[in-house]
């Protein structure tokens, strides 16, 4: 490596961590290779400790492995808590644009064919292809519960019995919006007394007892190559085969040229899994056009809906602008930022009291958020607005567009997912005091609210620390609450008797 790419390459045995070489061993330059992650018990579980080591020394964490982005792993996930910044690589860039173009309804009509098995555990994703698409083509074992839930006759032991409820929703979908579903006409199948004996039936009678499906016939190819004609997109997931035998698997080479053909003829492909890449690759020439992504579980879990962990680990900019003019009444209203804002409840006493200032809450949680904004249109506040975002890494996307002042940012009892009491605070990481300290205006306040005074002490130190020398000390101690309005947790811990640690800290 060190040959190829003409900067030395160190390596680092035992467990990875970036001060275990040590410093005068390595310039500026170099690169630290530590061991296959996977062979550590912490990369698997997603260790803090590990993802702590992994971290150390280290500033901007750069993910370049979309293939595990759909997996819960220290170098993927953890990792970041303890980075300034997590960036995407270009190949996870690319890879993430490919992924997108799946649900790009644009280039119509569009078809999806499907192979593969396990219908239940793929039926989400299969019924959002069924609400996008313009037509389903299912082979594979996939194929036998779309037969089945026709009627059409189908050896039991092919169905997958807890998948019926399913089956008939894919159906109903498909019906509802006037789309064809196709199936295998006729497959190839193996003898299961002589391995080497194949025959073609006619997959509406396959319920032939000694016979194994392996592959789709060629009439169903014909009429898969008859019926892509008149589409101008197609997304081609999951084997044609039955089973993972290569061996007897013709058709998947068969559909590879297929494709390959209708690629030259202006039309979109989207390949996704080893068997479609593999069948098209192997016959394309620089004129084909097509979109490959071997990974497949990746799209199959986007598909489903599912957020992939690996994604959500890193930094975002906000995708769009914020249109502030049909959010806020008044633009040039100063803004009060509420970081945490939970139910909403304490911005909602604040926009009411405070008709002169515009209210911006930050929220992780997506649902609480979508409370909030039913509230604010039944209310018809124009003063007050929610965003569903992690603030840590989008506030200075969002708030750098604001047409008026920043006057006032506010924290209260922030807790987020981290086990240990000393790592509750570390939300406040230093790319968000950084950018609350840029847009905060001169005399502009941060308000820090916590019931655990160790959590209150180590967000002061974080502002203080990397505040760029432009905040001090305000208000300390056991300063009463500047606004007459509580959070619900604040209180709650009053009703309780317990104590609530304040700060307030001033842009110089």
């Amino acid at each position: 490596m060190s040959s190829l790419l003409q900067v030395k390459v160190i390596p680092v045995n035992g467990v990875p961590c970036l001060t275990s070489c040590k410093k005068e061993e390595r310039v500026q330059n170099d690169i630290i290779l530590f061991e296959n992650l996977l062979n550590f018990r912490g990369e698997n579980a997603n260790c803090n400790d590990f993802s702590q080591k992994l971290a150390s020394g280290a500033a901007i964490f750069v993910n370049d492995s979309f293939s595990l982005s759909h997996k819960i792993r220290a170098s993927t996930v953890g990792i970041t808590r303890f980075c300034y910044a997590s960036l995407a690589g270009f190949h996870f860039e690319e890879e993430l644009m490919q992924l997108l173009k799946i649900n790009d309804t644009t280039r119509r009509p569009y078809i999806a064919i499907i192979g593969g098995s396990n219908f239940l555990r793929k039926a989400p994703a299969l019924h959002l292809l069924a609400s996008q698409c313009d037509g389903l083509f299912l082979v594979g074992k996939l194929s036998f519960q779309i037969m089945n839930g026709l009627g059409i006759p189908v050896s039991s032991c092919l169905i997958e019995k807890n998948a019926t409820k399913e089956v008939l929703q894919l159906i109903e979908i498909a019906h509802n919006r006037n789309i064809p579903i196709y199936y295998p006409t006729d497959l190839w199948c193996l003898n299961s007394n002589n391995n080497e004996q194949l025959e073609i039936f006619d997959s509406a009678g396959l319920i032939s007892l000694g016979w194994t499906p392996v592959d789709i016939g060629p009439s169903t190819l014909e009429r898969i190559s008859s019926l892509l004609s008149s589409y101008k997109k197609i997304l081609w997931i999951g084997p044609t085969s039955f089973d993972l035998t290569e061996e007897f698997s013709v058709g998947a080479t068969q559909l590879g040229q297929i494709l390959n053909k209708a690629s030259h003829n202006s039309c979109d492909i989207i390949l996704v899994g080893g068997a479609a890449c593999k069948a098209v690759k192997g016959m394309s020439d620089s004129s084909s056009q097509y979109t490959a992504s071997e990974n497949e579980s990746i799209v199959w879990e986007f598909l489903k809906g599912r957020i992939l962990p690996g994604i959500a680990a890193l930094d975002k900019s906000y995708p769009y602008q914020i249109p502030w003019d049909d959010v806020f009444s008044d633009t040039t209203q100063p803004l009060f930022v509420d970081i945490g804002s939970g139910n909403g409840l304490f911005l909602f006493q604040m926009a009411r009291n405070w008709e002169g200032l515009n209210f911006l809450g930050l929220e992780m949680n997506e649902k609480l958020v979508v409370r909030c904004l039913q509230d604010v249109a039944s209310a018809g506040k124009r003063n007050l607005y929610f965003l569903s975002t992690n603030a840590t890494s989008t506030f200075r996307s969002i708030v750098s567009s604001y047409p008026g002042q920043l006057t006032l940012v506010s924290i209260q009892c922030p807790n987020p997912d981290f086990n240990k009491e000393q790592n509750r605070w570390r939300m406040v990481r230093r790319m968000l005091v950084e950018a609350v300290a840029d847009l905060l205006q001169v005399n502009g306040k941060i308000y820090l609210q916590s019931d655990v005074e160790s959590v209150l002490l180590g967000m002061k130190e974080q502002f203080i620390s990397h505040g760029k020398g432009q905040l001090v000390v305000d208000s300390d101690g056991r300063m009463e609450n500047p606004f007459g309005v509580v959070s619900d947790w604040e209180r709650h811990v009053l009703a309780r008797g317990a104590p609530m640690y304040r700060t307030m800290l001033r842009k110089v």
